[in-house]
């Protein structure tokens, strides 16, 4: 399959393009799934675009997915230990990759990516010129995703990396003070985005987040400030999908995903 492209500048989000009243609150599909309805498993930074993905789907004559978010990692663990999924749309495109070499899933395709953002407290006083100065600081409590079960605490710290190559010892400092708040279980429909009650509880100064998130957090508490991370230290993220082979509900949304349609809903939330 061919990798989708196309870009699309964070600054060209609006608010009339995102989800209204709950940007904090998960939502569930308008239409309720049968108990024998095809499956969606998928990363929850796409939980939102993928609500108005699914509904279009639904208007073309396709039919009702039960869809489940959660961590990639963690989702790739369950399919691995027997979970059905007809179609699995990772925020690594590495989980979709193994499963389709292991024959849990047909062929993986590149369908989007993400860039990441740090979403900061004004008293934080981040900025670009000193972005790694001040997240190294003993006095910022810095929130991240949880590496390994997420791909977006993986990408983080791949970002901390990136940043020991400029400032020689600041992955350890980085690596030791981050809280991970995020990543480790899967999403409950019915909660606020944890991104969102890290500041709204008051346990972050900082948090490194898909630049996607970002938007909805600020959406939400626009006391915040978004700086997109330097492309010199940034970390892109390529989203991989699968469906299950035999399936052709599955086969049917995917190619929807990789069409039109699908891409232009996905640049509406900030994909490229």
């Amino acid at each position: 399959m061919k990798r989708a492209g196309g870009a699309l500048a964070l600054a060209a989000l609006l608010p009339s393009l995102l989800p209204s009243a709950a940007l904090a609150q998960e939502s569930e599909p308008a239409q309720p799934a049968s108990a024998s309805a095809p499956v969606l498993l998928a990363a929850g930074s796409l939980r939102q675009a993928f609500g108005d993905l699914l509904a279009a789907y639904r208007a073309s004559g396709g039919a009702t997915f039960d869809a489940r978010y959660g961590p990639s990692g963690k989702l790739r663990k369950e399919i691995e230990g027997g979970r059905q999924a007809d179609v699995f749309a990772s925020a690594a495109s590495e989980h979709t990759e193994a499963l389709a070499k292991s024959g849990l899933l047909g062929e993986s395709a590149v369908f989007t990516h993400n860039d990441l953002c740090v979403v900061s407290t004004p008293q934080a006083g981040l900025r670009a010129e000193n972005l790694l100065d001040t997240l190294r600081s003993p006095a910022l409590r810095l929130a991240t995703s949880t590496p390994v079960s997420d791909p977006m605490g993986d990408y983080t710290w791949q970002f901390f990396r990136k940043a020991d190559a400029q400032q020689p010892g600041l992955y350890a400092v980085l690596d030791a003070k981050a809280l991970k708040l995020s990543g480790a279980a899967n999403l409950d429909p019915n909660s606020t985005l944890p991104y969102i009650t890290a500041f709204e509880q008051d346990r972050a100064d900082a948090y490194i987040m898909y630049c996607t998130n970002a938007v909805l957090v600020t959406q939400a508490l626009p006391r915040l400030a978004t700086l997109r991370i330097p492309d010199s230290l940034n970390v892109r993220s390529s989203y991989g999908i699968a469906a299950r082979k035999g399936s052709g509900e599955g086969e049917r949304l995917l190619r929807f995903v990789l069409g039109r349609q699908g891409q232009d809903i996905l640049r509406k939330y900030g994909f490229h």
